[in-house]
């Protein structure tokens, strides 16, 4: 009996396509242990028990299955399909938040495809644009845009000339997070809406839960709740069809809508959600992202108790957390909002040292992921700090910084609106002399530096870093 005619494997396989994982998954179960499979078989019914663990959120069992198809794979002697586990692979160690373990088994992969001969055959074309997007993967989730872009833009021109609609959405996919980061995409809906729609022709239900997230939080971002909440609850649905490890992604968008749309109630159901999530997955993130949410719950409460337990759970994320991480950045900001808001009540210079290594971190981010419209907020945050102590030369330089960064980069929105943060400052300055003589609380001064405008704009931002490395 070959392969393609065994008639479970087969179903299993088509529940997949269906985004059916659960049904696959009892099939594949019930067929592994039969007695009188052929190795061929074996290999089969392992490689898409892994696949389907991991669309479930199980990224260790997933790991321990696809590492026994890999030594079937091996037995088998088909490169193609060694290539196609070793791929597989690094996609799990990747979610499995093993950045530094995912490279190799596409080093390997790449090894392999170099002794194979037939370079004008559709399986090599293929397997090559796959390996050039699993580097682009492996080098966003590293901070490294460049290198990311590169193998991104080789895999996406190879996808179209093979004509792969899967390999074209999920390379489109990956350069929009690219040029997320780099500031590209704040404005352009349609860049979404293409890996969207590619999503749906193909109905690849993973991805299109995807698009609908990206939708749903590019519209929570707009201030448009009404249509965010459209496409997130579409896509929360989806999951809920799906049982896909993206569920706690979706909640967290849901949550980061409802926070923004002041109902705590909706807020505190999606955060119960998550949690009851967390303890049904391996998905390593969903503690995370958890723990993140409630946080950002109990800073709405405002309570100095609440405050407290706000920020202990934030310098835990961020002890815990890799600083690549979609989650660092939103702890960061998070604490600092917090710190701001303390620095406020208490009128204590000594605040503004606590937190000034956080506010470092977040220019680190920014400089080593090449985020420059991150690095022109940081640079602008940082330059209100200065004002509030009264170092004038030094706000200056940071403006400065700021302007030249958005200007180099083509930040065109970036750079009028720090043009604009400098006429304020020349503008307000026999004010800001006057502070320096009168000592005015620090209050005041935080109100014309307007400090609470810039950290609005980094919180806003935070709803797309939450998220994307968790998706990519």
């Amino acid at each position: 009996m070959s392969f393609s005619n065994l008639t479970e494997l087969s179903e299993a396989k088509q529940l997949k396509e269906e985004g059916k994982f659960t049904d696959a998954l009892e099939i594949i179960n019930q067929i592994e242990n039969n007695e009188g499979l052929v190795l061929q078989h074996q290999f089969g019914i392992h490689y898409l028990k892994s696949s389907l663990l991991f669309e479930l959120g199980y990224m260790d069992k997933a790991l321990n299955y696809v590492e026994l198809a890999y030594k079937e794979s091996q037995l088998l002697k088909n490169k193609f399909q060694i290539i196609d586990v070793l791929l597989t692979k690094s996609e799990i160690l990747k979610k499995n938040d093993k950045q530094k373990e995912s490279l190799e088994p596409i080093s390997k992969a790449e090894e392999l495809l170099n002794t194979i001969t037939q370079v004008s055959s559709m399986e090599f074309k293929e397997r090559k644009g796959y390996i050039n997007l699993h580097k682009g993967g492996y080098y966003f989730n590293i901070g490294d845009l460049n290198q990311s872009l590169r193998y991104t833009g080789e895999a996406l021109t190879i996808a179209k000339e093979i004509k792969n609609k899967k390999l074209i959405m999920r390379a489109i996919k990956l350069r929009n997070f690219n040029n997320y980061y780099k500031g590209e995409i704040f404005h352009n809906v349609e860049y979404i809406k293409q890996y969207l729609t590619l999503a749906e022709e193909l109905n690849d239900k993973q991805e299109i839960i995807g698009g609908l997230n990206s939708m749903g939080m590019f519209f929570t971002e707009k201030g448009d709740f009404d249509k965010a909440l459209g496409y997130l609850e579409k896509g929360l649905s989806l999951c809920d069809e799906t049982n896909s490890f993206k569920t706690i992604v979706l909640l967290s968008s849901l949550f980061d809508l409802y926070l923004n749309m002041d109902n705590l109630e909706k807020a505190q159901q999606c955060l119960d959600r998550m949690k009851e999530f967390g303890k049904k997955t391996e998905f390593k993130a969903s503690g995370t992202f958890y723990r993140l949410s409630k946080a950002m719950i109990l800073k709405k409460k405002h309570e100095k108790i609440n405050q407290l337990k706000a920020k202990e759970i934030l310098k835990q994320v961020i002890d815990e957390e890799n600083p690549f991480s979609g989650l660092y950045y939103p702890a960061l900001i998070e604490l600092c909002d917090l710190y701001l808001t303390e620095l406020r009540e208490t009128n204590d210079l000594k605040v503004i040292d606590e937190f000034n290594p956080y506010i470092t971190q977040l220019k680190e981010i920014a400089e080593n992921q090449q985020a420059f419209w991150l690095l022109v907020e940081v640079l602008s945050l940082q330059a209100k700090l200065k004002l509030i102590i009264f170092e004038f030369k030094e706000a200056q330089t940071l403006l400065n910084q700021a302007q030249d960064t958005a200007e180099k980069c083509s930040l065109n929105r970036y750079a009028k609106r720090i043009t604009k943060e400098q006429d304020h400052l020349s503008k307000n300055f026999i004010k800001w002399e006057k502070m320096k003589i009168s000592r005015e609380n620090l209050s005041m001064r935080m109100d014309l530096a307007r400090i609470d405008e810039q950290i609005k704009l980094l919180l806003r931002k935070r709803i797309y870093m939450k998220n994307v490395n968790n998706q990519a």
